[in-house]
């Protein structure tokens, strides 16, 4: 029973509905303060404030901070995953060159609009883990990928299936955008829109002479 409390990143399992209600109080208002302040401000005091409740009552089923954090991430996974979908399901049968320009466009502006909590993701590699398997999101990002590039096969380079095409698209936007926060910012911001852009032409096809 206790191993299945910790991969639960719980203490004590709510049994009754009162308790059920307060950790989810509890891991409703660290997911709110994750997404406001700087993931290392969000203490056990904070969250307490903002939950209404005691410092007591969150040890009664959080053995730290760190438990608490880690169900926090798993609400924010749920909650954030269908959204990026339905921003990239609109452009997912756009034109290859339109499509992947605004792919990137919608990467970059999530990831900045969070990115106090994506750059602790990166320094944390297994809430990273966690966020991915609780979203879903690698594996949708590439079905949604390989399904724009069948549908447009003729406008991408001959020499790699769809599939390959996708992953090395998202694979490469996603870990440039997360390196240049890593780095704080290295190169003016519109420079890595364009020069994404301008490496995601590489996969289409070269125009016939």
């Amino acid at each position: 029973m206790s191993t299945d409390r910790r991969s639960s990143g719980q203490r004590k399992a709510p049994q009754q509905e009162r308790s059920r209600e307060m950790v989810a109080k509890i891991v409703g208002a660290t997911a709110a303060l994750l997404r406001r302040v700087e993931p290392d401000q969000v203490t056990t005091n904070a969250i307490a404030e903002k939950a209404g409740v005691s410092k007591g009552s969150i040890y009664q089923y959080f053995a730290d901070k760190d438990q608490i954090i880690d169900a926090a991430i798993k609400v924010i996974a749920v909650e954030e995953g269908p959204a990026i979908e339905d921003m990239l399901r609109t452009i997912t049968l756009a034109e290859p060159a339109a499509g992947m320009q605004a792919a990137i466009d919608i990467l970059i502006d999530y990831t900045f609009r969070h990115r106090k909590i994506i750059r602790y993701f990166t320094e944390r590699p297994a809430h990273f883990r966690t966020f991915d398997d609780i979203s879903g999101l690698p594996a949708t990002l590439l079905t949604m990928g390989t399904l724009h590039t069948s549908h447009y096969r003729d406008q991408y380079r001959s020499e790699l299936p769809p599939r390959s095409h996708a992953w090395l698209f998202f694979n490469m936007a996603v870990a440039t955008t997360l390196r240049y926060i890593e780095a704080d910012d290295p190169i003016p911001l519109e420079d890595l829109r364009i020069g994404l852009k301008f490496a995601a032409e590489g996969l289409l096809a070269r125009p016939t002479a």
